[in-house]
């Protein structure tokens, strides 16, 4: 009897430790929703198309689900404090399209954004990325030509300025510049 106890611990020792060992490194969080819908323990946790951990609990938590999450030590990234998260049925989706928060910590709990342009976001962000990716480019342009043509005013009106100064006009010049930088400043808002 004594060595059946001494053998049933000994694997009861084994088994903790490969589970610690397994484990060592993997992030554990808390990711709050309205409705886990038909989310289970052991449900993927997905980011842009691979499996990044596994769904360990899920528990209601005043009127909402809170579903905890396991994240694999080689994806620590794959969650971060913006992420936004979708049911897409047994799996859980993370979305990184629009995210720029830092990876989150051991233990973290985080409030999904549920409903409307962020559930919308969670599921098809990646697909308007290249529209967004466009859309920045384009607008990147734009500013960058405003900026040229505000140098352009500027030196403009520094003519103006040096030439108001040696006709004696001292204060129209300081007036013209106090203009300037108004406008320069409601341009720039």
């Amino acid at each position: 009897m004594k060595k059946l106890l001494v053998i049933v611990l000994s694997i009861a020792a084994v088994w903790i430790g490969g589970r610690h060992i397994l484990h060592r490194g993997d992030v554990r969080a808390t990711i709050v929703m309205h409705d886990a819908a038909t989310l289970r323990a052991g449900d993927p946790v997905v980011e842009n198309g691979a499996a990044v951990g596994r769904v360990t609990k899920i528990s209601p938590l005043d009127g909402d689900d809170a579903i905890s999450i396991r994240i694999g030590r080689d994806h620590r990234r794959a969650v971060v404090s913006d992420s936004l998260f979708s049911v897409d049925g047994r799996t859980l989706e993370v979305s990184n399209t629009f995210a720029i928060g830092a990876p989150v910590d051991d233990g973290a709990l985080l409030r999904a954004r549920d409903g409307g342009i962020a559930s919308w976001l969670a599921r098809h962000g990646e697909t308007i990325a290249p529209l967004l990716a466009k859309a920045k480019s384009a607008t990147d342009a734009k500013l960058d030509e405003a900026d040229k043509r505000i140098a352009e005013v500027k030196s403009r009106v520094g003519k103006m300025e040096e030439e108001l100064v040696r006709s004696n006009h001292v204060a129209e010049a300081r007036a013209l510049r106090a203009k300037l930088d108004k406008w320069i400043a409601e341009v720039k808002r």
